[in-house]
């Protein structure tokens, strides 16, 4: 299933304590330019073939993370992710009835996303985890513009809180169409109203229907958006507070405690918001041959305030 990132997708064959391009004409077939392992764990970017911003030699995340304690805590209670978890659950039970023991790829899987408990304890779901560092549950380090997959290999793929980090969207969705099997699901979140995060490694936002048609190939189960105008406003505060006193742990702190105050206001606001003022947008879908989803039928999707 594993392939080299170049055009031809040829298989990699193990050579010493790396991997070989089998397509002799790829720069990856010689022993100098063999893919290593980072921790037993193959890193397949490459930065002769694709226009990357990894580097192959340096698979540390950029971005401080922390597991356990308090953290973690108070970010569970602050994103309790309901809609991701029943999303989550729709995935699941979905993906197991395209096989027995389905093959799923998680983009973005150097830590486990908000409300994907049921996904990562399904042990029914085979999951293959990437991401472009390594950590405990990332199976394969690479770049998701050039997936090292052959053509339909997995039954459902799973990219949550990536598409914002990655230079060319239409490109990675281009690529998981492509590792899709016929029928295969795919399930996206990804911002909307949200400031900057991850530094120069965060390029674009979405709304409910530009991530709708961002997925144009597929065939719609739902989509939508999550996390109203009063989560919008908590992440407001935080980068005003951030802005002020340039003090990033001083300005999480303000967040958190913001957040918690504004949460009962998400009982008095309607969905319809969620289309003009949502902090995440999601989008769930299959991949079937189906006609493109025009401009004119994109905008007839719109059930937001302003209609």
């Amino acid at each position: 299933m594993n392939c080299c990132p170049c055009d031809r997708k040829a298989d990699i064959l193990r050579s010493g304590d790396g991997y070989l391009c089998s397509a002799n004409d790829c720069i990856h077939s010689k022993t100098k330019n063999r893919f290593h392992e980072k921790n037993g764990k193959p890193v397949l970017i490459s930065e002769f073939n694709c226009d990357t911003v990894c580097r192959s030699d340096n698979v540390t995340s950029y971005v401080k993370r922390t597991a356990g304690g308090l953290k973690d805590g108070l970010l569970s209670i602050l994103n309790s992710g309901s809609t991701t978890k029943t999303n989550c659950q729709i995935f699941c039970q979905k993906v197991k009835t395209r096989k027995k023991n389905p093959n799923v790829l998680v983009i973005g899987s150097g830590e486990k996303g908000f409300g994907t408990k049921i996904l990562w304890e399904d042990q029914t779901i085979n999951i293959t985890g990437i991401d472009v560092y390594e950590s405990k549950t990332v199976d394969i380090i690479c770049d998701a513009h050039y997936l090292p997959f052959k053509n339909e290999s997995f039954d459902g793929i799973w990219i949550q809180a990536v598409l914002e980090h990655v230079v060319e969207p239409q490109k990675v969705v281009a690529e998981i169409h492509r590792v899709l099997n016929s029928n295969g699901l795919v399930y996206s979140e990804c911002p909307f109203m949200q400031q900057v995060h991850e530094g120069a490694y965060d390029f674009t936002r979405f709304t409910v229907l530009g991530h709708r048609y961002l997925f144009k190939n597929f065939s719609t189960i739902k989509y939508g958006g999550f996390a109203g105008p009063e989560t919008v406003l908590a992440w407001s505060i935080k980068y005003l507070v951030w802005s002020i006193f340039e003090n990033r742990r001083f300005a999480q702190i303000v967040g958190r405690f913001v957040s918690l105050a504004l949460k009962p206001i998400q009982l008095l606001t309607s969905e319809r918001c969620l289309f003009d003022a949502s902090s995440c947008t999601y989008f769930m879908g299959e991949k079937k041959h189906v006609p493109q989803v025009t401009h004119k039928a994109l905008v007839k999707l719109y059930k937001g305030l302003n209609q």
